[in-house]
């Protein structure tokens, strides 16, 4: 093949130029692709995860534990926070500039010289999950945790015929003009992951959805596995991390889970994950030999960036960018910051349902006021707009800045005038990663 002519600057310039969307379905073209390679894919046990909201907590959570079992695991997930090597990891790092670059130089010789026969260029998503597979594949790792990007049907990812076990978290409103504008439609699209049967483990908690899995579940024979909220008890919020209790009404169990978080939304994602490890134990002659006190350590170390994560003293980012997830960062403020003054930078994509967000933040008790920022991004939405829709909603304080830097700083100011307050970031992923990136600057 010759020498590497693109350094990984330039590979990660080419991806970022890549659509995002195709109007041809292109699954066939993904598996086209990856049979020229000899199918890397197929060459370890493929774990197959679709939902709206959690889908990158779970699979941090199951990648955790079954490291923490020795096992080798590759992950793939999106979006990433601040560099394109985020989104495929083995064994807990990212891919090397070096790795990413040599398997971009190679798929790009396939692509360009199927593009010539009349072939598809891959979109931006299926050109990093080509990748990761590649390398997955090569690297001889025993386990794939991979999550889908969009939807489940669909998806790139799906083109999968036999995964060893689907994960479906929660579900609620986002993307809607791609996956439907009912949870009924959306849950469908989700659903779509379901192989004939294939064990799957979802999360309960919307029924509207979960009559949709069902069904197709049934359908399928897909052995199904449901955790509804009331299965998960929380025991103590320490505020830095929870203990909670897990009633596995299948086996007629009941599990003691330690994680390292503020965020009680991860109480559900990490009981998800340790249902699916349970399952993968049946399929795992190694695993059956595994004590749970393994995986509940390998629970206790995950760390997940950019979830509730606490930057600097005081100074949380959590990625909730929908409905659903700024829903669950209210009641993770209400239940581990109970008491605490709080401030909020946001920022959020146009493509969201912002004033519905915003509402639900104006809610917030203990609110002492706002900064509105931009996303660095075309989907940004124009702060003014959203600055006057929390002036709408809440009478206190409602501040703005374009720059992300003197956001971070004004909001930081303002929030230290408040004994033991808590800044919170949230809105967009986009935004996770920007302030991260800029606090680690």
């Amino acid at each position: 093949m010759g020498e590497i002519s693109m350094n990984y600057a330039e590979a990660e310039e080419y991806i970022n130029q890549i659509p995002r969307f195709s109007k041809v379905k292109s699954e066939e073209n993904v598996d086209e692709i990856l049979a020229l390679f000899g199918h890397p894919e197929k060459k370890f046990a493929y774990i197959h995860v679709a939902g709206t909201n959690g889908k990158g907590s779970v699979c941090a959570f199951l990648d955790s534990m079954l490291r923490m079992a020795g096992k080798k695991t590759g992950l793939f997930t999106s979006p990433h926070l601040i560099t394109t090597t985020e989104r495929m990891k083995i064994n807990g790092q990212n891919i090397s500039e070096e790795a990413f670059t040599e398997i971009f130089e190679e798929l790009l010789h396939v692509v360009k010289a199927r593009e010539k026969a009349g072939h598809l260029h891959p979109t931006y998503f299926e050109w990093l999950y080509l990748m990761a597979m590649l390398w997955f594949g090569r690297q001889g790792i025993e386990y794939g945790i991979i999550e889908t990007g969009l939807g489940g049907r669909l998806d790139a990812t799906n083109h999968i015929a036999q995964p060893v076990l689907t994960i479906i978290t929660s579900i609620s409103y986002d993307h809607m003009e791609i996956l439907g504008s009912t949870l009924t439609e959306i849950a469908g699209e989700k659903a779509g992951i379901l192989k004939s049967g294939v064990p799957v483990i979802c999360d309960g908690s919307e029924p509207e959805a979960m009559a949709v899995i069902r069904k197709r579940a049934a359908i399928l024979h897909c052995p199904l596995k449901v955790i509804e909220p009331e299965q998960v008890k929380i025991l103590l919020n320490r505020g830095k991390n929870i203990d909670f209790l897990l009633q596995d009404r299948y086996d007629n169990k009941s599990y003691r889970i330690h994680v390292q978080t503020e965020a009680v939304y991860q109480t559900m994602n990490g009981s998800l994950a340790w249902m699916a490890v349970k399952e993968l134990q049946k399929q795992d002659s190694e695993l059956q030999q595994t004590e749970d006190g393994v995986f509940l350590k390998g629970m206790a170390h995950m760390h997940w960036p950019g979830r509730l994560e606490e930057l600097l003293p005081g100074v949380y980012v959590d990625g909730a960018h929908n409905v659903g997830g700024i829903r669950k960062l209210r009641e993770s403020i209400a239940a581990s910051f109970a008491g605490r003054p709080v401030w909020l930078l946001f920022a959020v994509a146009s493509d969201k349902d912002y004033g519905e967000m915003i509402r639900i933040l104006c809610t917030i008790p203990e609110l002492k006021g706002v900064t509105v920022t931009e996303i660095e991004n075309y989907r940004r939405t124009d702060l003014e707009t959203v600055a006057s829709i929390f002036r709408k909603n809440w009478h206190g304080y409602v501040g703005h800045s374009y720059n992300i830097n003197e956001a971070i700083t004004t909001s930081e100011q303002q929030a230290a005038k408040y004994p033991n307050a808590v800044l919170i970031c949230a809105g967009s992923l986009y935004l996770a990663g920007s302030v991260i990136e800029a606090l680690q600057r």
